[in-house]
């Protein structure tokens, strides 16, 4: 009888356990940890097993911490999704590739998607359009303008025909259409809530002035996330720059390559931006290190990386002597030089010959990366002509620094025509003297 019993009631204990459990959720979490000035914002989407978005929880259901050591969160530090809180409001930027290499295969499916998008936002979100490629460059087509859900002769409407609208051209100028999406947060007054610049491109660069550091610092600035939406072919350098731009800024790469559907990868951006609990933490960090942030809501732990800052890689002026009268074709290694003043290791390249990085026997024309207080030497052969210069140009970080030879003049040439002209008159004057000699034998005869 009690073993009967022991029987029956383990499966009820086991079913009360599990109603007592909280349901799987799914969490994902994304961090703008940047300016250094402003509180670290995490945000957090949360769902459950069927991927539907879980919004009734508050600040005491999430357990947060900084580098291992646990917040103390308040109500004022934490905002509901924009789905349950009518006074968050979504501004984005599209910017919207228009290459050959896009427009030839994706024009349309990218245009719907960007379409589809701004048809679902809410009344009171905002939405500005930007195109480009080299040819016609990067442009506004559409400032910031007011979600009415009007699309025939609305707000709606005017931002569906900038979507639709021919942009001719081509080139690539990815980054510069970037920054210029960002630059429109700082010249619009916005409603609170979630702000984004999405990117779709295959991140092909070819024409940009701007470099991704600097893109990445203006949305730093004015602590705008990226989301880059990943179509075409990237490549390797494509690929770099998309993640980079994502990873930087506290945004999301979202990949939508090899035959990926470009609608699902707008609509999961949005649903993110929509759907995600903002976690304020006010925080004295100031380094630019990588730092962890660790939320655990629903049974569920994640962590994602933030950093404070752009690592300073630009190292203190420094020079490598110019050398003259080297033989011409001669191997010649500048005088070493100490790498000071970079926070992290800086990229390093060379043109026209090659370093070594400690100024040992091995030397390297691959780009590759140097340290605080590591010394470097450049080496070259120089020019096979006399009176020559040749320049190697280092780069380490955004510092040039060049190594100029310079081979000696040509010695002995001029003397040596004199001597050739000299043996000439030596010999005339020996068969002048030989004819005057013949000539008097034969008088004497």
């Amino acid at each position: 009888m009690h073993r009967f019993l022991r029987k029956c009631l383990t499966p009820l204990a086991l079913l009360a356990t599990l109603l007592a459990s909280p349901a799987y959720a799914a969490v994902d979490v994304r961090v703008e940890g940047r300016p250094e000035s402003a509180p670290i914002q995490v945000f957090v989407r949360v769902t459950n097993g069927s991927g539907v978005p879980i919004t009734n929880l508050t600040f005491t259901d999430f357990d947060v911490a900084v580098d291992g050591v646990a917040e103390v969160l308040t109500g004022s530090q934490f905002n509901q999704p924009q789905e349950v809180d009518p006074n968050q409001n979504v501004s984005v930027v599209f910017v919207m590739d228009y290459t050959s290499s896009v427009t030839n295969l994706f024009l349309a499916e990218m245009q719907t998607a960007v379409i589809n998008f701004i048809t679902a936002m809410e009344p009171g979100d905002m939405a500005a359009i930007i195109k480009f490629n080299e040819t016609s460059g990067e442009q506004v087509i559409q400032a910031f303008t007011e979600i009415d859900d009007n699309n025939v002769n609305g707000n709606d409407k005017l931002l569906i025909d900038a979507v639709a609208s021919a942009y001719p051209g081509d080139g690539s100028n990815i980054l510069d259409a970037t920054v210029l999406g960002v630059q429109q947060f700082s010249a619009a007054t916005l409603p609170s809530g979630p702000k984004a610049v999405i990117l779709v491109s295959d991140g092909r660069d070819s024409d940009s002035d701007i470099g991704e550091n600097g893109v990445i610092e203006a949305a730093n600035d004015v602590s705008v996330p990226i989301f880059t939406i990943g179509i075409g072919n990237p490549q390797t350098r494509g690929l770099e720059i998309l993640t980079d731009l994502s990873g930087g800024t506290g945004g999301e790469y979202v990949d939508a390559t090899d035959g990926g559907d470009i609608g699902a990868a707008y609509e999961s951006v949005r649903l993110l931006l929509t759907g995600e609990y903002l976690i304020e933490i006010p925080n004295s960090i100031t380094d630019c290190a990588t730092h962890q942030v660790q939320v655990t809501v629903q049974g569920e732990t994640v962590s994602a990386p933030f950093t404070r800052r752009t690592c300073n890689t630009t190292p203190n002026a420094f020079t490598f002597a110019a050398q003259t009268n080297v033989a011409p074709g001669a191997v010649v290694t500048s005088a070493a030089a100490t790498i000071a003043g970079i926070e992290a290791p800086a990229h390093i390249s060379v043109i026209n010959g090659s370093y070594s990085i400690g100024c040992t026997a091995t030397f390297t024309s691959d780009p590759g990366t140097i340290a605080d207080g590591q010394t470097v030497c450049v080496q070259q052969t120089a020019s096979n002509q006399a009176s020559t210069s040749k320049t190697t140009t280092l780069t380490v970080g955004s510092l040039a620094v060049t190594f100029t030879t310079t081979t000696r003049a040509q010695s002995g040439g001029g003397g040596g025509g004199g001597g050739g002209g000299g043996g000439a008159s030596g010999l005339f004057e020996l068969l002048l003297g030989l004819s005057l000699v013949f000539m008097r034998r034969r008088l004497a005869a």
